[in-house]
């Protein structure tokens, strides 16, 4: 009996002690299931995300925003599929023409320029003007999504106002947003209060974070999960 309680209490100690960290490929396994999904990957990027997405879930369809135009043409190369669909354009609220910096580090690229945190990211490279366009504009049709990432470095409230309709309606079973701090972007006013009371008022609410990023013992950026 007493052996029997040393292993409850030390399997106790490891739950707890793992219990800090969210497993993100379990917390998608466990809301997605094993069913076939519609996803849209807001700032694609390189498409690492995408490629997780696609070696560990069946995918129905594929959405991918990526205003970066190498980087689109790349990613119809290597993951894209005849039913899946790629958008060489950038998401926010409005439709307008906005500077956009492409950093040497892609995954860095957005409308804002970084704060002086990590001098190996933050070179720019080039400085361009591209057009926005809004989420309810493309997915008018009350199509319903599985899983939606927005990975768009200080956009990201932006972005979410453009979906309001689609917030309203509840299409979107699970959403994933990087959510930056304002020690990250220079000239940003939005906080990560602004984005967890706006998806609140669509009864959006945050149940899982991932992957915080610190600087000076303060929160740059994390992943945080919603849903309905």
């Amino acid at each position: 009996m007493n052996l029997l309680k040393y292993y409850q209490k030390l399997d106790d100690a490891i739950s707890y002690l793992f219990s800090s960290v969210s497993n993100e490929k379990n917390l998608l396994k466990n809301n997605l299931k094993n069913r076939e999904i519609i996803y849209v990957d807001i700032g694609t990027n390189v498409g690492n995300y995408l490629e997780f997405i696609k070696k560990n879930f069946k995918t129905r369809q594929v959405f991918c925003f990526e205003p970066i135009e190498s980087l689109a043409k790349q990613l119809n190369s290597n993951f894209i599929t005849k039913k899946d669909k790629i958008y060489n354009i950038a998401l926010s609220n409005k439709e307008k023409k906005k500077f956009f910096y492409i950093y040497e580090i892609p995954s860095q690229s957005s409308f804002y320029i970084q704060n002086d945190t990590y001098k190996s990211v933050q070179k720019i490279k080039k400085k361009i003007k591209i057009k926005t366009k809004v989420f309810d504009n493309i997915f008018n049709k009350n199509q319903k999504i599985d899983f939606c990432k927005i990975d768009a470095q200080g956009e990201d409230l932006n972005i979410l106002k453009g979906m309001k309709k689609n917030l309203k309606n509840g299409n979107i079973k699970l959403l994933k947003v990087e959510i930056c701090f304002p020690l990250m972007h220079k000239n940003t006013r939005d906080s990560y209060l602004d984005i967890l009371n706006f998806l609140k008022k669509f009864d959006y609410n945050l149940f899982s974070i991932t992957k915080i990023k610190y600087k000076n013992n303060h929160i740059l950026f994390l992943d945080a999960f919603f849903k309905k």
